[in-house]
């Protein structure tokens, strides 16, 4: 089943590099589509793909210390 994950995070972000590549390798890994907006002021996104996908993403933007506390929407 297809689902839609939107979230944001205000929170600085030493290293944008970095965090795009890391989504962008999460993504391709999960099979997830859609738009990411990083910025040194935080993030911004919203994915698309199958809801077991999606629960994994989550997970690891969790395991990340600066979007542990992100909140989703489903």
């Amino acid at each position: 089943m297809q689902k839609i994950l939107l979230y944001y995070k205000f929170v600085p972000l030493a290293d944008t590099e970095m965090v795009r590549l890391w989504q962008r390798t999460l993504c391709e890994k999960n099979n997830l589509k859609g738009r990411i907006l990083i910025s040194k002021h935080g993030i911004n996104g919203t994915v698309g793909g199958d809801l077991d996908d999606l629960k994994a993403y989550v997970k690891e933007m969790k395991q990340y210390a600066p979007f542990k506390n992100t909140m989703f929407k489903w």
